[in-house]
């Protein structure tokens, strides 16, 4: 058993010092600079293989969500405003929509009589006064 370099039938290969004038430092700063932008390229390439993918996939959950976005969008606004059905109209914020007066009966009390707190119906508009 001899030495590693005669087992691995490479004894005979060595590796070439670069040259060791200013000719080859050059080629040696321009091989590696030349090296760094090939692989700024292949980086390029491969985050806009990246970017381009991720927006392809982006728009495809977006078609294929479109019915349930619309679907989740109306039951928000449904809940947001809620409208009811009164006796005496629709109320909307509120407001209510039917007739100006209240059509409600009037309320006994607890004394038996009838309660005065509703608004009855105008038989005869107000009178004008000079004073306005």
């Amino acid at each position: 058993m001899g030495n590693n370099h005669e087992q691995s039938g490479f004894a005979d290969t060595r590796l070439a010092a670069p040259p060791g004038g200013i000719l080859g430092k050059l080629l040696t700063i321009a091989a590696g600079a030349v090296l760094v932008v090939v692989a700024f390229m292949f980086s390029l390439l491969a985050l806009t293989v990246v970017v381009i993918g991720g927006l392809l996939v982006f728009a495809y959950l977006k078609w294929k969500t479109r019915h349930l976005r619309r679907h989740l969008n109306e039951q928000m606004q449904q809940q947001a405003n809620p409208q009811r059905q009164q006796p005496g109209g629709l109320v909307i914020e509120g407001e209510v929509i039917g007739s100006a007066e209240y059509d409600a009966k009037p309320r006994a009390a607890a004394t038996g009589q009838a309660a005065n707190d509703l608004p009855t119906r105008p038989t005869e508009p107000p009178d004008k006064t000079a004073d306005g």
